[in-house]
Order: C-alpha cells, then structure tokens, then sequence
C-alpha cells in the first residue's frame, strides 16, 4: 500500500470513530444530561417559588430569570380545586416529555407554566468529553503513524551516517512497497552505484599511474644514457620523440575518456550513419596499403538521432582497429532494423582472443599483440552508453573479430 493511502486510511479510522462516539454522545448522553438539568432546574424553582409567601407577578418573574426559568401565567378560576384558566400549552401526557411544569400559588390569583432554558444547560462535562474523544483521535493518529515516522527517521539517519562517510550504510528495506520504501531502494541502489564509481576511480588511478610509468621510465633512461655518453644522444632523441608521442597520446585519450564520461547527454541531431561510416573509412586508409574497407549500407535508412563528432570518433576507432589487425579485407555494414540501427565493422584477421571480448570495454584492457593504449574500445563503448545504445564483440564464423555497435533511431 502507498504512504499516502495508509496515511488516509488512519484518518479516515479516526474520523469515523470521532462521529460514531460523537453520534453516540449526540443521541445517547447529552439527552439524559439535558434532561437530568432540566429537571433538577425545574424542581429548584418550584421550591423557591412556593416559598414565596402571596408572591406577586413581578416577584415570579424575577425569580424565573435569575433561575433561567422560562414562564407563561395563568388566571386561576373559582374552582374549588383552583384549576387554571386558559390550561397548559401541551395535554397532561405531553407535559413531561416536553419538560413543562404547572406550578399553582392557591393564594394568588394566577398560576404559571415553567420551562427550563436550555441555552445555558452546563455544558462543562459535554466539553470535557469532546476534548477527550479529540485527544484519543489524535493519540490514534500518532500511534497509526508512528511506524511512517520511525522509518523516516532510520532513513534520515542512513543518509547522515553515509554522508559522513560511512560508505556500508543502508536503508533496511521491507516489504511495505510505499513511497519511503521506494525511496530507500533509490538510496541504496545510489550508494552501491557511488562506491562502484569509487572502485573504478582507485582502479583507473592506479592503472593510469602504472601506464604513465612504463614511457617516463624510458625516457629517464634515454636520458641518463644520453649524460653518460654524449655522441649517442642524437639516437636517444629518436626514442624520446617516440615516448612523447606515446605519453601526448595516452593523455589526450584519458581526457576524451573522461570528457565522454562527465559531460551531458550527447547532442542530438539526425545523422546518416552511412556517411560517418564513409567519412571514417576515408580517414583511416593507409597509403599503399593492401588493406580493402569495403561499406555496404543504404544511406536513407540509416538516420539516427545523435551526435556526429563521438559517432564519427567511435567508427573511426572501430574501422582502425580493424584495419591494424585484418589480413585483406574489413568489412563495414549499416544494418537498418525496426527501432534502431546497427554497425558491423567485420576483419578477417585472427579474431578476438579467448575470454577477451567480456572484458574489451574495460580501460586499458589491451589484447597480446596490442601496442594501444587499452582506452580505444572503452570509448566507443562510452559513446555508445551516451546514445543509449549498445556495443558488442565476438568472432565471425569463418575468422576475424566483429564488432557491432546498435544506436536507437530516435531518443527522447
């Protein structure tokens, strides 16, 4: 059930208890209270006004108000028995029940019909009542909502302990399935999500740490042999200029790795995968090589929604990664499906090594005969994730590696 609806369904317990006590109080005490001042008030002002010797009018009257005391006089007749003129309002048998008394003065010439007002009837016991039955609606809420309260506050505390640092907190879920439980499974699914960035950050680091190394080392060799021997240090620059080239590159690939990676969404246009297969095809050509790019795609039916720099950048990757380990031929086709697009960049070279392709998109993962940086495939897989599409690696079924990227067609 959802927070909202356990929270309506206590209110809506306590109102209705609140009107079937109050409907209780209404029709079953506040009747018999009524009634009990009622009568008390009468009899009062029947012993007041009977002791009242040849009372007049006037005196009645006064006595009649200052006991709330409502009046209605009489003319008494010659009647023996004194029975008054004119009679009460109501018959005999209703007299009670309407709460009216005759009241005769056998000395004066009048009697009176009294009613008790019931504006001013003491209401304290009724209010004390009404403020208990509100004090156990609200003590019913607090106790119904309490569990809602002590799971906002393990969730408050889960965050403030994992905001400090405490990287194992959770939020202990259950099997409520509402909104705060909901909210919880976000934080925890965020938590194992922040400290597997962590993980791959320390790891990146290190690993990064341990690339940088291997060209500097040389080049501190190169020097400290290019000291000891000075006639060798025009062949020492030739290595040197070498490793540079090697370093510039491997920087310049961490930070289109990263800038990938921290960056927006992708910038999102209609482009022709045909012709950034084309133009990727035409960059990657090695003069007076034997190796063959062939395309093969239809370029009306390969427009999808993205941005053509990374497209352009993934390609390339793939078609000179191709190009580098293909015997005669690579193979590029723009398959057009339903809902997405998709690219194969086909070799017939060796093919993928054993047990390489599951992790190939990892950074600097490199294969044996590899002189990259590792970081060629985690891009493209990167750009890939960018467009919320997908890149996958096998061997193709004669010989050579397949790479297929898949882009969607269109993206909200």
């Amino acid at each position: 059930m959802k927070l909202y609806g356990k929270i309506y369904l206590v209110l809506a317990l306590t109102t209705l208890l609140t009107l079937m006590l109050s409907s209780w109080i209404a029709f079953s005490f506040m009747p018999a209270e009524f009634e009990r001042q009622r009568v008390e008030r009468l009899e009062s002002f029947n012993q007041a006004a009977m002791s009242l010797q040849n009372p007049t009018r006037s005196e009645v009257e006064t006595l009649a108000d200052s006991m709330e005391i409502g009046l209605r006089f009489l003319r008494n007749s010659q009647h023996p028995q004194g029975a008054p003129q004119g009679g009460p309002p109501f018959p005999p048998e209703e007299m009670e029940w309407r709460g009216v008394q005759v009241i005769h003065f056998p000395e004066s010439d009048f009697s009176v019909v009294a009613t008790a007002r019931m504006r001013n009837l003491r209401l304290f016991p009724l209010m004390l009542l009404t403020l208990g039955l509100f004090f156990s609606q609200a003590l019913a809420l607090a106790l119904g909502l309490r569990p809602v309260f002590r799971r906002i506050s393990t969730l408050d505390r889960v965050t403030g302990e994992f905001g400090k640092g405490t990287l194992t907190a959770r939020y202990p879920i259950s099997r409520g399935g509402d909104e705060i439980e909901k909210l919880g499974s976000s934080f925890n699914e965020m938590a194992e999500k922040i400290i597997s960035l962590l993980d791959s950050h320390n790891e990146l680091l290190s690993t990064v740490a341990h690339e940088l190394r291997t060209p500097m080392a040389r080049l501190s060799f190169a020097l400290e042999l290019a000291k000891e021997n000075p006639q060798t240090v025009k062949e020492k620059l030739g290595l040197m200029e070498r490793d540079l080239f090697e370093l510039d590159r491997l920087v310049s690939e961490l930070l289109e790795f990263n800038r990938i990676g921290s960056t927006g969404s992708a910038v999102r246009e209609e482009v022709s995968l045909d012709s950034i297969c084309r133009a990727a095809a035409d960059g990657e050509k090695i003069p007076d090589s034997e190796i063959k790019i062939v395309i093969s795609s239809n370029e009306a039916d390969s427009i999808v929604s993205g941005d053509y720099r990374l497209l352009l950048r993934a390609l390339s990757n793939l078609i000179r990664n191709a190009v580098k380990y293909a015997a005669t031929t690579v193979y590029v086709t723009v398959i057009p499906l339903k809902n997405r697009v998709e690219v194969s960049v086909e070799d017939d070279g060796k093919g993928f090594a054993r047990g390489f392709t599951e992790r190939a998109v990892s950074p600097f993962v490199k294969g044996h005969e590899s002189t990259g940086s590792g970081l060629g495939l985690a891009i493209v897989n990167r750009i890939a994730e960018k467009h919320r599409g997908s890149l996958s690696l096998s061997n193709g079924k004669d010989s050579g590696a397949k790479v297929l990227l898949s882009l969607p067609r269109k993206q909200d």
